[in-house]
C-alpha cells in the first residue's frame, strides 16, 4: 500500500527521455509518483524527466521519475529526486482538490464499495480523515543531499553570517532571488543551533490558500467554522522548540500579518475558533524574494512586522554572481543524477562548461539542477553536450566575434530582441510568473508583457 494517497487530477505534462519528448496527461498524483495516460504503441526508456505545474502553482516542477508500471491506459511513475521543500509545495497544491465523495480508493486504486467508510476492504488504507490531516501525514523526510555549495567571497560572507548568529535566538530575514537557496539557510541555522534536535516546520505562505493559511499557522478549534469537525494543532504549536520558517513571507496577507506581529511580541496566541492563550518557544527564520521595503511603500506590508522579523538579513547572491561556484554545482548534480539513473557518464564538455558559466541563470541554482538532470536522462554519450543541455544559449552571442565594433555579431534588431526576452524571462521567474508584477518592475503594462510572451515564446515563465 502506498503510505501517502493519490489524488486525482488533470494535469498536462511533458515527459522527456531517450526516446524523445511527449505532451501528455496526469490524471493522479501524488508525494511518491503520478499516473501519466500515453498511447500503449510509445515506448520510452526506463526513466524519464516529467515536468508540469501543480494546480495554483506558480512555477512549473520538474522531476526524475522511473517508470514503475506499464498499462494500456499509460505508465505509473514512482518520483525519484522529489525533495521536502517540493514536496511541501506539491501537497499544499494537492490539499484542496481532495475529493469530496471517494469513487477509489485512494492508495491502492481499486473501486470503493458501498461498505468502505472508514477504509478501503481491499488494502485497509484509511478513507475517514479530513483534509487538514494530510498535511500532517506527509512521510518522514529522507535527507534530501541540497548540502550548501559556495567557494566564492559573497558565499563566504553568508557562511560566516550563519556560524555567527545560528547560536542566537534573533529572527533572521533570509533574502534572494528564487531557486538561490533561502531555505536551505534556514535549516543550517537551525541544525547550528541550540534547538537542533527539535523540530524544523516550514511554511510557504505563498503556496497555500489564503482561506487555509490561518489554521495552518495557528490551528482550529472544533466548530471554529463550516468543516472544522476536530481540533487541528497549527505550525506554529509544531514548532515549539525548533524554529518555525515562513518562506516567501511577503505573500502574507495584511489580517495574518497583524496576528503573526502580535505573535512575535510575546510568542503567544490562540487558534482559530479558542480563546485559551497558547504559548511557545519557538525561532522565526523568514525569506522572501521580493523587496519588502517596495510592499511597505505600497501598503501590502506592515514597516513593524519587518523590523520585527528583520533582526539580522543575510542576502543570497544570485548564481551568475557566483563566479566558478556554477561548473562546481554543476559537476556535483552531474554525479548525483547519473548515479540514481545508473548511467556511467564523465562529465561536461569544454563547449558544455562554458555555456554554463557564461549563461545567466534567471533561476539559479534549481534551474541548473533541472537542466543538468534533464541532460542525464537525455544523454546516450558518455559526455553531456550542449545539445543535451537544451539550453537555447550561444555563447558566442556575448563576446566579440568579429572584431568590426559591432560587439557580438548581431544587427541592432536582433541585439535588441535577445535583450528584451532576456528582462522578461527574469523578470517573470523573478516575480513567479505575475505578469502584473513583472510589468511594473520594467515599466511598462500588461498588455506588452502578454505581447513579448506571445513574441519570444515565454508562455511557461507566465501564469496570469
Amino acid at each position: 500500500m502506498r503510505r501517502v494517497p493519490r489524488i486525482p487530477v488533470e494535469i498536462d505534462a511533458e515527459l522527456e527521455s531517450e526516446g524523445g519528448n511527449l505532451q501528455e496527461t496526469i490524471t493522479n498524483i501524488g508525494l511518491q509518483g503520478a499516473f501519466v495516460t500515453l498511447p500503449s504503441h510509445i515506448e520510452l526508456g526506463p526513466l524519464v524527466n516529467l515536468r508540469f505545474r501543480p494546480p495554483a502553482a506558480q512555477q512549473p516542477l520538474e522531476v526524475l521519475a522511473r517508470i514503475a508500471r506499464r498499462t494500456a491506459e499509460g505508465v505509473g511513475l514512482e518520483f525519484l529526486d522529489l525533495d521536502p521543500q517540493e514536496r511541501r509545495h506539491l501537497w499544499s497544491a494537492l490539499v484542496p482538490l481532495w475529493p469530496k465523495e471517494l469513487k477509489d480508493c485512494p492508495y491502492c486504486g481499486q473501486h470503493l464499495t458501498s461498505r468502505d467508510r472508514r477504509e478501503c476492504h481491499l488494502c485497509h488504507g484509511p478513507l475517514g480523515f479530513q483534509q487538514s490531516d494530510f498535511l500532517d501525514r506527509l512521510p518522514e523526510e529522507l535527507p534530501s543531499h541540497n548540502e550548501m555549495i559556495g567557494t566564492c567571497q559573497a558565499m563566504h560572507r553568508v557562511f560566516h553570517l550563519i556560524r555567527k548568529v545560528a547560536g542566537t535566538d534573533v529572527p533572521i530575514l533570509v533574502t534572494g532571488a528564487s531557486g538561490t537557496g533561502k531555505e536551505m539557510v534556514a535549516q543550517a541555522l537551525h541544525q547550528r543551533s541550540s534547538r537542533a534536535k527539535g523540530p524544523f516546520i516550514a511554511v510557504n505562505c505563498g503556496a497555500i490558500p489564503r482561506e487555509l493559511l490561518e489554521s495552518e499557522l495557528f490551528g482550529h478549534e472544533r466548530g471554529a467554522f463550516t468543516g472544522a469537525v476536530r481540533t487541528v494543532v497549527g505550525k506554529l504549536e509544531l514548532a515549539n522548540h525548533g524554529t518555525l520558517f515562513l518562506d516567501e513571507v511577503g505573500e502574507l496577507p495584511l489580517e495574518l500579518q497583524v496576528k503573526l506581529l502580535r505573535f512575535l511580541q510575546d510568542h503567544s496566541f490562540e487558534r482559530v475558533g479558542g480563546r485559551q492563550k497558547i504559548q511557545v518557544d519557538i525561532r522565526v527564520v523568514s525569506a522572501t524574494n521580493r523587496d519588502l521595503k517596495d510592499l511597505i511603500a505600497e501598503n501590502r506590508f506592515r514597516d513593524d512586522l519587518y523590523y520585527r522579523l528583520n533582526g539580522i538579513n543575510i542576502e543570497l547572491p544570485d548564481l551568475k554572481d557566483r563566479g566558478e561556484d556554477v561548473l562546481i554545482m554543476a559537476n556535483i548534480f552531474l554525479r548525483r543524477y547519473a548515479a540514481k539513473i545508473g548511467k556511467q557518464i564523465s562529465g561536461l564538455t569544454k563547449e558544455t562548461m562554458k555555456i554554463i558559466q557564461e549563461y545567466p541563470w534567471p533561476g539559479n541554482i534549481r534551474e541548473l539542477a533541472n537542466f543538468i538532470r534533464r541532460a542525464v536522462v537525455m544523454t546516450d554519450s558518455p559526455w553531456i553536450t550542449p545539445e543535451n543541455l537544451g539550453l537555447d544559449f550561444q555563447v558566442d552571442s556575448l563576446v566579440p566575434s568579429n572584431g568590426n565594433g559591432n560587439g557580438n555579431g548581431l544587427g541592432l534588431k536582433e541585439a535588441k530582441a535577445q535583450l528584451e526576452a532576456r528582462m522578461v524571462t527574469e523578470a517573470l521567474i523573478n516575480f513567479r510568473g505575475n505578469v502584473q508584477k513583472a510589468a511594473s518592475a520594467l515599466k511598462t503594462s500588461r498588455s506588452v508583457i502578454y505581447h513579448l510572451v506571445n513574441k519570444y515564446q515565454l508562455k511557461e515563465y507566465a501564469i496570469n
